[in-house]
């Protein structure tokens, strides 16, 4: 058996459930000729190199599976046959794969790697927003509390003079007084 590896992009505003329906067709179509897939990685929405369909951004995935080649005519096929799927390339990484069942634990192994990647990513991230949110939150309290301190020092401003108008008749009455 022979390693492959297909690499396809999706549009970016495919749903989960369209792109659950191609991952399935190309699924069934490398079972069907006898393949055994290995691993799915999804890579995520990334910048394309260009434009494509006046797409800017594609949703990657990554399948790596196991089979004696003659079905990669018929998985193009069912990948071009599907209007989401921008772009897709196949290629043989490995001639012979000799010990299948290792390879397949092996897959097993990079596929749990992945999933813990994939949390811890998604948990730093939420921290990383949380944090944002915590910056923002500062920064209005700081701002409120500017503004507040304006308007108390301007409104002190305005009550400084309605005080020395009415002081002044009462400095003026002892002013006369002295003289």
């Amino acid at each position: 058996m022979r390693e492959y590896e297909l690499v396809y992009v999706i549009q970016p505003d495919a749903t989960p459930e369209r792109e659950d329906e191609i991952h399935a067709r190309v699924d069934g179509a490398v079972e069907g000729g006898q393949g055994r897939p290995l691993l799915l990685d999804d890579w995520g929405k990334r910048k394309l190199a260009y434009e494509i369909q006046k797409f800017q951004k594609g949703h990657y995935f990554q399948l790596n599976f196991l089979g004696d080649g003659k079905f990669i005519p018929e998985i193009e096929r069912v990948l071009r046959l599907e209007p989401d799927v921008l772009r897709f390339l196949s290629v043989q990484i490995d001639e012979s794969v000799s010990d299948v069942d290792a390879r397949v634990e092996r897959a097993r192994v990079e596929q749990a790697e992945q999933v813990r990647r994939r949390e811890e990513r998604a948990r730093l991230e939420a921290e990383r927003a949380a944090a944002a949110e915590q910056a923002r939150l500062e920064r209005e309290a700081a701002a409120a509390a500017a503004a507040e301190a304006e308007a108390a020092k301007a409104k002190a401003e305005a009550d400084a003079p309605a005080e020395a108008e009415a002081d002044a008749p009462a400095e003026a009455a002892e002013a006369e007084a002295e003289a």
